[in-house]
């Protein structure tokens, strides 16, 4: 009976008083269980399955749906209500962008400790950034470059097949094209070689940035990031 620590990403209602669940777990990656939780007693307590609550979880059978077994709560995520869309985003993302039954430990790790940050308002922005790019990172597309192969004045330009290249490595065939480009200046790239000090400006060019990759990533529109501003 495999069993991991997770967090539940999503739920939803099923037939008979039972939930669809999508955990994201340490050991085996994206999960789909289906449960049926009680409200006092049992080894699932309805109370323990929602976000942000750090769970110890078993579950049997084969393919694509399993089922949930028990789910142990070992410690909670005290997200301010101010602050709770940006957990809901990070939700999404994983959702979105990951795939099921890929053990992605070190990427889990992050989430972890992006979750416990998020309480803190005047750095949960960043600190969602910094996700943003270690998911990049984990999803086969990194932003570090050899800081000594980066040029500060020269543009580079992202797609989903080489990743980072120097833009004028692609010149677009029309423009259309054009203004598709998904760019990123040679100054923000050796800025983030030192992430923890970089300048206001650095992280308004990151952000659009970010929000141009994971809308060309994203199979669907990302529906949490419509809520949020910054």
């Amino acid at each position: 009976m495999p069993d991991s620590f997770a967090y539940i990403l999503n739920s939803r209602p099923f037939r008979d008083a039972s939930v669809i669940l999508e955990l994201f777990s340490e050991d085996f990656g994206r999960i789909c269980c289906i449960a049926r939780p009680a409200k006092k007693r049992g080894k699932i307590l309805k109370g323990m399955l929602e976000p942000f609550r750090y769970l110890h979880c078993q579950w049997i059978g084969r393919g694509e749906m399993q089922t949930l077994t028990s789910a142990d709560e070992r410690g909670r995520h005290h997200i301010p209500a101010s602050e709770m869309m940006l957990g809901l985003y990070l939700n999404e993302l994983l959702l979105l962008l990951t795939h099921p039954h890929v053990a992605m430990p070190e990427l889990f790790s992050a989430y972890k400790i992006t979750l416990h940050k998020l309480a803190d308002p005047q750095l949960n922005r960043q600190i969602l950034m910094r996700f943003e790019v270690y998911l990049l990172a984990a999803l086969g597309y990194p932003l570090a470059m050899d800081k000594d192969a980066i040029q500060l004045r020269q543009a580079y330009l992202f797609n989903t097949e080489t990743g980072l290249i120097p833009a004028n490595a692609e010149e677009p065939s029309n423009q259309q094209h054009a203004q598709s480009k998904i760019l990123l200046s040679g100054e923000l790239l050796l800025a983030l070689q030192d992430i923890q000090n970089m300048q206001e400006s650095h992280w308004r060019e990151l952000r659009r940035f970010l929000d141009q990759v994971f809308s060309r990533l994203a199979p669907r529109p990302i529906n949490a990031r419509k809520l949020l501003r910054f």
